[in-house]
């Protein structure tokens, strides 16, 4: 009976640990000072910094941003407004690597709201689009379920990182990136490792805390333990 009572416990502990990580990952705030809005697309925001870095985020339906005392939403902000305001979003920022512009790709597939391109180089890239993005197709908007194989589109890609933590932080060192005009529809490139080019000191993910990585592992091992001894105790019996 206490080796049962023990594994409850230690089930309990890790659904424990597991969910807190959860809950703070879906509020996450970040402060922006002096950030200036570069790309807008549905619910995607793409931010240069003071400091000349970029990043990408998708602001939730429906929460409000307070700009120069005045409340707006994410389909208020315009490309040049300047971002002095803590941001609220289910997930971290991402760091942007590059932007690029596609010049009239070929579509060949869309699946939910991943859309998969051949470029004009003859490769083919996937792509998320922004919850309610809007793609030109020979002069028309179309959604991204409108969308039919051999449709030429251009499109602005910005390449993104995760800030989850997974491997050395020291990795990715971030810089200064040309935002050049938006053409085209905006398309992310979330094709980076999860924890690639995490910045150093900032807040990692479920798995990217060594000590809590540690912890699971431990708490995983001494249950199977604890299991096994349980079951030849009783096969014994």
């Amino acid at each position: 009976m206490i080796h049962l009572r023990s594994v409850r416990f230690l089930v309990a502990t890790l659904v424990c640990m597991v969910s807190a990580q959860g809950v703070r990952a879906q509020h996450v705030e970040t402060r922006f000072e002096n950030a200036e809005v570069v790309y807008v697309e549905g619910n995607d925001v793409v931010v240069k910094l003071a400091n000349g870095e970029v990043k990408q985020f998708e602001i939730p339906e429906g929460l409000r941003i307070t700009i120069d005392g005045k409340d707006v939403t994410v389909h208020e902000l315009t490309p040049g407004m300047k971002l002095n305001a803590t941001v609220t979003t289910a997930t971290p920022p991402r760091w942007v690597d590059t932007v690029e512009v596609i010049e009239l790709g070929t579509v060949w597939k869309n699946v939910g709201n991943s859309l998969i391109i051949k470029t004009p180089e003859g490769e083919n890239r996937m792509y998320r689009v922004p919850t309610g993005g809007k793609i030109t197709v020979e002069g028309k908007e179309k959604t991204l379920d409108q969308l039919r194989e051999g449709d030429k589109i251009t499109a602005t890609v910005v390449k993104t990182r995760s800030q989850m933590a997974v491997g050395s932080a020291a990795a990715f060192v971030p810089k200064a990136l040309r935002t050049p005009a938006r053409v085209g529809v905006l398309l992310i490139d979330e094709g980076a490792m999860p924890g690639e080019g995490s910045k150093p000191g900032e807040t990692p993910g479920l798995w990217g805390t060594p000590a809590i990585t540690i912890l699971i592992i431990i708490v995983i091992l001494l249950m199977t333990v604890l299991i096994v001894r349980a079951l030849r105790r009783k096969r014994k019996a």
